[in-house]
């Protein structure tokens, strides 16, 4: 199996300085690899390791991770005694020689956040990447696992639309020579109609010929098998095609178009028409590929 979808998720716990924490990954499909990352304040100085190790793992898609503190787990913090003793020497200081009343009570100093601070053991960026790389890894390896099953089912897809489209063709390619045959026939039939037998049956015979080759949709065929041929062997590569096959679709779009222009024949059209819709979901597939 070569081809990955951009839809999965992981999710994994891990533990980190004394605490638990639940982290999440999910991606959805993009044109690009976009990485949206929600951490709580203690990891903020790992996120730029957090999105060098996606951007290593994947090529595209746009992926969200969260990490989430489980329920039981505190965060320890260090009382900075000093700054708290000065908030006590300025209330009195404002007391005896301002007349300024009130008291300072717990109330007051549990909102002062410039008196709490963490401590720095707690806060080691190197045993946090430890322990928040082992579990972004394995969530990454979840969500690729499931990338990997949902491109399994899209190459299924995507390959039994392929083989209808070339059965389509076939149909093409059988009703094409007949076309001259059509063309000739039809002239010469309203040209005796409308001039008795006083016309060159020859020149009529050259113009349709001429007609006939102007309507010949073999190039176009033969383009679009190529195609065709080529999306099979990206399909078979390990690396990212999705662009690639993205490409190959406007490209066969383009060719089943021109083939639906140059032949007014009903069956072509018919034929074309079905192709066509094989396409569009042949690429709807395609945009969620990597």
């Amino acid at each position: 199996m070569a081809i990955k979808s951009m839809t999965g998720y992981g999710s994994t716990e891990f533990d980190a300085g004394g605490g638990s924490y639940g982290l999440e990954l999910r991606s959805l499909n993009h044109r690009y690899l976009e990485l949206s990352v929600r951490v709580p304040e203690r990891f903020y100085p790992l996120e730029v390791k957090v999105r060098d190790a996606l951007k290593k793992r994947f090529a595209r898609g746009a992926f969200a991770l969260f990490i989430n503190t489980l329920p039981g787990t505190g965060q320890s913090f260090e009382l900075n005694i000093g700054l708290v003793k000065s908030y006590q020497e300025a209330a009195g200081r404002l007391k005896s020689e301002f007349g300024v009343g009130g008291q300072l009570d717990a109330g007051f100093f549990l909102r002062q956040r410039d008196i709490f601070s963490v401590p720095e053991g707690a806060a080691h960026a190197g045993e946090d990447w430890s322990a928040l790389g082992a579990a972004l890894a394995e969530a990454a390896g979840l969500l690729a696992s499931m990338r990997a099953d949902e491109g399994a089912r899209l190459l299924e897809d995507i390959t039994a639309r392929l083989g209808v489209i070339e059965q389509y063709l076939g149909q093409v390619e059988r009703l094409a020579p007949e076309l001259s045959r059509r063309y000739r026939e039809k002239l010469i039939k309203d040209m005796g109609e409308l001039l008795g037998k006083n016309f060159d049956e020859a020149r009529i015979i050259a113009e349709a010929a001429m007609l006939a080759e102007k309507s010949d949709v073999t190039e176009e065929v033969v383009r679009f098998r190529s195609h065709i041929e080529q999306f099979g062997i990206y399909l078979k590569m390990e690396e990212p095609v999705g662009r690639r096959l993205d490409f190959l679709c406007q490209e066969m779009l383009r060719e089943a178009n021109t083939i639906g222009s140059k032949s007014h024949e009903v069956d072509i059209t018919r034929a074309v028409v079905e192709v066509k819709g094989q396409l569009d979901k042949v690429r709807e597939q395609v945009q969620n590929i990597e």
